[in-house]
């Protein structure tokens, strides 16, 4: 009787943990957005999207009913993209490979969570949506390998000029080396010639 009471225990302990957790998190990204008789998806082109990369705010649509491809809708459609209380205005482009598929064009300049705004209308019905969506990573995510700094780099240069002038001082040494062996080789050839 203890021990079932104990695994229920941690039953509702774990399931409050979960549902606290998904609570509190951000809106996922590429979530369904359905608004009235059509679906929206929200992303980016790009992804993960890294700061200072050319990218793309990503708008997949579809009819809510049976998720066919919404063609021409950038026509009648409006993009704003914002981030830290100041917005964009963005010009979409359908992507001819992918139908239904909308991208506006700019560089994520700055970490962390844009929002993107839809408005317009789509055959007279108006749209007016608002999610966020993934977040915005440095370029150190995906840099290999990692960049030095200024400071180091100055000092690596200047190793590898020393390294340099050592590696001439040593060259130049061993050839007067050779050619004091060669001299020292005729000397002594003389001196036995004249003992002889």
């Amino acid at each position: 009787m203890r021990k079932l009471a104990l695994t229920g225990l941690v039953a509702l302990w774990t399931l409050l943990l979960m549902t606290g957790s998904a609570a509190a998190a951000r809106p996922p990204a590429h979530e369904r957005i359905v608004q009235g008789d059509y679906a929206f998806v929200l992303g980016w082109l790009d992804e993960p999207p890294v700061v200072g990369l050319r990218n793309a705010a990503l708008i997949e649509l579809t009819t809510a009913a049976d998720e066919q491809p919404v063609t021409g809708a950038e026509a009648t459609l409006t993009a704003q993209i914002e981030f830290g209380g100041r917005s964009k205005e963005l010009v979409l482009r359908p992507l001819t490979d992918r139908p239904g598929v909308y991208a506006g064009d700019f560089i994520p300049t700055r970490r962390g969570t844009y929002t993107l705004k839809i408005g317009g209308s789509i055959n007279g019905q108006p749209i007016d949506l608002s999610n966020d969506i993934e977040e915005v990573t440095s370029t150190d995510a995906l840099a290999f390998p990692e960049p030095l700094g200024s400071e180091t780099q100055a000092a690596l240069d200047e190793l590898r000029s020393e390294v340099e002038a050592a590696r001439a001082f040593a060259v130049a040494g061993a050839a007067l080396g050779t050619i004091g062996l060669v001299l020292a080789g005729v000397v002594l050839g003389r001196q036995r010639m004249r003992s002889q």
